[in-house]
C-alpha cells in the first residue's frame, strides 16, 4: 500500500521520467478492469509480468488493459512481446536479458502481492506456470479498496516525511476499518460459505454453522475483526474437507502421484510449496489421521503463497496413539546435512515439548537422503539428541512411492492403512539401527 513511485526516498523512479503510481493499487485495478471485459478471469503469467511491472503511471491503466486483449488476440506473440519491448525499453533492439526480466519481476512481484491474499493465483503441477486474478472471497473489500484509491503517488516534499508516512501503521486508513465495510464483508464471507458448500456438496459441521448464523449486525469492530477471521478459518476448513474427499480415494491422482515421486527429475522440477503440499496431500490420503496440518501460508483456498518458515517443521501430523512432524526437502545436494539435519531434530525436539502427552515421530522426505544426513539421524536414533534420543525415519521420494503403492493394492479390496500401521512401519525402520553396522547400510536396508 505504501511502496509508490516516485518517492523521495529514491532517486531511480522520477516523476519527469513518467513515474506516477502505487504497484499494488494499479495491479488491483488492471486486473479487475480487464475482468469487467473478459469472461476470462485474470492474468496469465506472461500478461501480469509484461504489464504488471511495466506499469509505471496509474493514468495508463486502461491503455494497459488495452493492451491486454491486443496481445490476446496477436496471432504472433513473440512479435507482439519483443515490440512492446521495443516501446517500453525505447530502443531499436532490446537484449535478451531486457525480455527475460520482464518474466523474473513478474514472478517476484506476484510473490510479493499474493502474500496480501488480495491475489489468486492458479498453478501448474510444478509451480512453475500459473495465472493470477483477484481473490473472490475478498472482492468485496477489494471493491472498498479501489474505490478509495486510485493508484496515484502521494506527493512528499522530504524523504523524512515518506519515512514518517511509511513508519506509521495507521496510515493509509483502508476502508475495512470502517465498522460498516467490516459488516459488509463479513456478509460477503457467509453467503460465499454457504454457496460453496451448497454447490460443492460440503457438509457444514455444526460448530461451523452456529458461528454462520450469527447475527453480528450490532457486532462492534474488535468483534466484528474477530468474526471475520473465524469466517476465513470456516471457509479454509471447508475447502479443505472437500479437497480431501476429492483426492482420498482417487486412485488415478494416486498413480499420477506414485509416477512423479519415482521421477527424480520430474520431482526437482516442482516449487518447494508444491513440494510440501503434495506430500502433505498424500498423508491425508494415506490413513486416519485426526489432522494433517502443513505449515505454509495458504490463500483463501487452501493452496501454498510460500514454503513453510524454517523456524517450523513443515507438517505436522496428529493421530489418535501419536503424533508426528513431516520434513521434506528438495535439496539432495552435500549441503543437505548443513541445512536440514540439525533443523530437523530441533524441530522435532520443540514438537515432543510441546506435544508431550503421546510419543512422536519425524518423517524426512527427499528425492535423495544424503549419506551426511542419515548419519545425523542414526546418531540422534542411537545416541540421542541433547540427552534423550528420538525417533526420525529418512525416506527417499521412491521409497515413499512404495508406500502409496502398497495402498493402492490395499484400496481395491477395499481396505486401506490405519495410524497403528503406520507406526509399525516407523519402528522397524526405526528398529533396523539395532541390527546394521552403519549408517551407510541404512537406507539401502528401508527398501
Amino acid at each position: 500500500m505504501k511502496l509508490q513511485f516516485p518517492n523521495p526516498w529514491s532517486t531511480d523512479f522520477k516523476a519527469e521520467d513518467g513515474f506516477n503510481v502505487v504497484p499494488f493499487i494499479a495491479a488491483l485495478h488492471l486486473i479487475n478492469r480487464v475482468n469487467q471485459h473478459s469472461e476470462k478471469r485474470g492474468l496469465t503469467q506472461t500478461e501480469f509480468s509484461l504489464f504488471v511491472p511495466s506499469l509505471i503511471n496509474y493514468k495508463l491503466i486502461d491503455d494497459y488493459v488495452g493492451k491486454v486483449f491486443e496481445y490476446r488476440n496477436s496471432k504472433d506473440k513473440q512479435k507482439f512481446i519483443y515490440k512492446f519491448a521495443q516501446e517500453f525499453y525505447q530502443t531499436k533492439t532490446p537484449t535478451e536479458k531486457q525480455i527475460h526480466n520482464f518474466s523474473e519481476y513478474g514472478d517476484n512481484i506476484m510473490r510479493y502481492f499474493r502474500l496480501t491474499r488480495y491475489f489468486k493465483v492458479a498453478a501448474d503441477s510444478f509451480g512453475a506456470d500459473w495465472r493470477i486474478d483477484n481473490e473472490p472471497t475478498r472482492q468485496v473489500e477489494i471493491n472498498q479498496i479501489l474505490k478509495k484509491f486510485s493508484g496515484e503517488a502521494i506527493l512528499f516534499k522530504t524523504t523524512d516525511a515518506y519515512l514518517k508516512y511509511i513508519a506509521d501503521i495507521s496510515l493509509p486508513k483502508l476502508p475495512s476499518e470502517d465498522l460498516s465495510n467490516s459488516i459488509q464483508i463479513a456478509k460477503s464471507l457467509v453467503e460465499t460459505i454457504f454457496a460453496f458448500a451448497k454447490s460443492s456438496g460440503t457438509p457444514i459441521l455444526k460448530s461451523e454453522k452456529v458461528l454462520l448464523q450469527i447475527n453480528f449486525s450490532e457486532f462492534n469492530k474488535a468483534e466484528i475483526d474477530n468474526y471475520i477471521l473465524q469466517l476465513r478459518q470456516i471457509n479454509l476448513d471447508i475447502k479443505d474437507r472437500k479437497a480431501k474427499t476429492v483426492i482420498v480415494n482417487n486412485e488415478k491422482r494416486i498413480v499420477e502421484i506414485i509416477e512423479l515421486l519415482k521421477d527424480t527429475k520430474a520431482v526437482r522440477k516442482i516449487s518447494p510449496e508444491k513440494f510440501e503440499q503434495l506430500l502433505s496431500d498424500c498423508l491425508k490420503i494415506i490413513n486416519d489421521e485426526i489432522k494433517i496440518k502443513p505449515n505454509y501460508p495458504v490463500d483463501d483456498d487452501g493452496e501454498p503463497i510460500s514454503h513453510a518458515a524454517g523456524s517450523q517443521p513443515d507438517i505436522e501430523c496428529f493421530y489418535k496413539t501419536y503424533n508426528a512432524i513431516c520434513e521434506v526437502t528438495l535439496d539432495s545436494s552435500n549441503f543437505q546435512w548443513v541445512r536440514e539435519s540439525q533443523p530437523v531434530m530441533r524441530h522435532l525436539r520443540e514438537f515432543e515439548n510441546k506435544y508431550s502427552n503421546l510419543h512422536s515421530y519425524c518423517l524426512f522426505i527427499a528425492p535423495k537422503v544424503h549419506e551426511d544426513t542419515l548419519y545425523h539421524f542414526w546418531t540422534s536414533i542411537k545416541h540421542g539428541y541433547n540427552g534423550t534420543s528420538q525417533r526420525i525415519v529418512p525416506m527417499t521420494t521412491e521409497q515413499f512411492a512404495i508406500l502409496l503403492e502398497t495402498l493402492l493394492l490395499l484400496l481395491k479390496k477395499g481396505q486401506r492403512y490405519n495410524h497403528t500401521d503406520i507406526e509399525k512401519l516407523y519402528l522397524e525402520i526405526i528398529g533396523l539401527t539395532n541390527n546394521l553396522k552403519g549408517h551407510s547400510d541404512w537406507l539401502f536396508a528401508i527398501d
